[in-house]
């Protein structure tokens, strides 16, 4: 054992006499599209010339030049990188060089030799390792249900990298699968909406980390992104079923409804189908379908003018992109507020309802009121999904429903001042209804006073037509009787003032 350590010992001294040089390969590794830097400093601080040096790059037919300088500090750049390469500036020592937009071709290993004007110790050389790294699909552009397999490549790669602990996946930001999985390259059997996005792909190799990050987008229906997607709309107000596929596509979408407790998979109803074994039920009435605008044909989403009670249920927008037909199905979640009617001794209770409430994981309820200049005033009165009220308890509340993503959506309840007044004391109540009685009976006993007035008319009317020569006699009999009260009472007017002159 001493006489290996002795032998090595001896070996050191022998390399340190002789003076061995042995080189190493610096290693760097760029992703695809980005500036790649390979170092090559030469300490030169005791020079006050220009240094000629070379960059070439090794290859299998060969060395070819990158860039040189000569002595002179003429600079020449050769057509392996052309123009997107970069050779060292005049500062003394530094003679790195500069690749912009580094392609999969780029990498391979360079070479950077210095001469010395100066610096007395010949020619110094610098080898570098270029290694380009990028995130490749198996396909350029996906379809919802294509078979897709995502990569790493890193060119040229290492031995090392073989080994699966070197990977690390994100998709947008997040790690993929929890940071479980550390293979170099990722096969989906069928890409959907939820793979969309940007890939990045981490690589640690000796002590250092790069990422390449490549988007991937997926053709189709991008919103809603996923299947059972949930709309929530209130009774009364007006919602939009969204249906928009990617942008630039056109696409004549149809929209259909499910039975409720079947799929789009199992009940999809198409017209002209011999097959008809569920057929949907119908539309809203207030089902507007999209209009064809052709600024927007990719924007095939529906609209409910007013939700009613039933409108809730499953509803399918598909469509034909590039020869496949693509589907997505929602549901629409209806929201309403039940009330208990109140007693003198139960107050009013308001409920909540929702026809599926399934991502609610609390509620709140907030009562708006009112000043002079319409600004509405909320405030929090409970966290239940039932809230009683008083007899002063009028105006507007509202049910605001809460989930993971937040805010799901709200309903509102308006409790009236005809409310209030029936809830009043009972004196207060029995006299309203005695005034109401007395005049409901007067307005009947002059509606009854009317109608025999008019029966009467009828029946003398009835007893003079069939005899017309009587009526003529009638009529000439009343006028007669007019004229003689008429003169009668101008006889009077005439004897009056004789009777004050006597």
């Amino acid at each position: 054992m001493h006489s290996l350590k002795m032998l090595f010992i001896l070996l050191g001294v022998v390399l340190a006499v002789t003076g061995c040089t042995c080189e190493t390969v610096l290693e760097v590794m760029a992703q695809e599209g980005s500036q790649a830097v390979l170092p090559c400093l030469v300490s030169d601080s005791q020079s006050t010339h220009y240094a000629a040096f070379q960059w070439v790059k090794k290859g299998k037919r060969g060395e070819s030049t990158v860039c040189r300088r000569d002595k002179s500090g003429l600079v020449y750049r050769g057509s392996v990188l052309g123009r997107r390469s970069h050779c060292p500036g005049t500062q003394f020592g530094d003679y790195s060089l500069y690749i912009d937009a580094v392609r999969e071709e780029d990498a391979g290993q360079y070479v950077c030799s210095v001469q010395g004007h100066g610096l007395g110790r010949g020619t110094t050389t610098r080898k570098v390792m270029l290694r380009v790294m990028k995130v490749s699909f198996s396909l350029p552009e996906a379809i919802e249900g294509d078979k897709l397999q995502v990569k790493c490549i890193v060119t040229p790669k290492p031995d090392m990298l073989y080994s699966t602990e070197q990977y690390r996946w994100k998709l947008n930001g997040v790690d993929y699968k929890g940071n479980g999985y550390r293979w170099s390259y990722i096969p989906i059997p069928s890409v959907s909406q939820s793979d969309r996005g940007n890939w990045t792909c981490r690589v640690d190799y000796r002590g250092k980390a790069t990422e390449a990050t490549q988007f991937l987008r997926v053709k189709g229906i991008e919103h809603p992104s996923n299947n059972n997607a949930l709309v929530y709309a209130a009774i009364g107000s007006n919602t939009i079923l969204p249906c928009v596929f990617t942008q630039g596509l056109t696409s004549n979408a149809t929209w259909s409804r499910l039975s409720k407790g079947s799929s789009s998979s199992s009940s999809f109803y198409r017209l002209g189908s011999n097959s008809r074994r569920h057929p949907p039920p119908s539309l809203p009435l207030s089902f507007i379908r999209p209009p064809l605008s052709p600024t927007s044909l990719w924007d095939q989403s529906a609209r409910l003018e007013r939700v009613e009670l039933g409108d809730e249920g499953s509803y399918v927008c598909s469509g034909t992109v590039e020869s496949r037909m693509v589907k997505r199905e929602l549901e629409l979640v209806t929201a309403r507020v039940l009330s208990s009617p109140s007693t003198k001794r139960t107050p009013l209770t308001l409920t909540c309802q929702l026809s599926n409430d399934k991502e609610v994981t609390k509620y709140e309820w907030v009562r708006v009121t009112y000043d002079n200049s319409s600004v509405a005033t909320v405030t929090p009165v409970g966290k239940n999904k039932t809230l009683k009220l008083t007899e002063d308890d009028m105006g507007e509340w509202v049910c605001r429903y809460y989930g993971e993503r937040g805010l799901l959506g709200n309903v509102t309840y308006h409790l009236h001042l005809m409310g209030g007044l029936e809830s009043g004391r009972p004196e207060e109540q029995s006299y309203n209804r005695g005034a109401l009685v007395i005049g409901f009976g007067l307005l009947i006993l002059l509606v009854l006073l009317i109608a025999l007035q008019i029966y009467r008319n009828h029946q003398r009317r009835k007893m003079i037509l069939p005899y017309p020569a009587l009526e003529n006699i009638v009529h000439s009999l009343a006028n007669e009787r007019e004229r003689r009260e008429r003169r009668g009472i101008n006889v009077k007017k005439s004897s009056e003032p004789m009777e004050e002159q006597s």
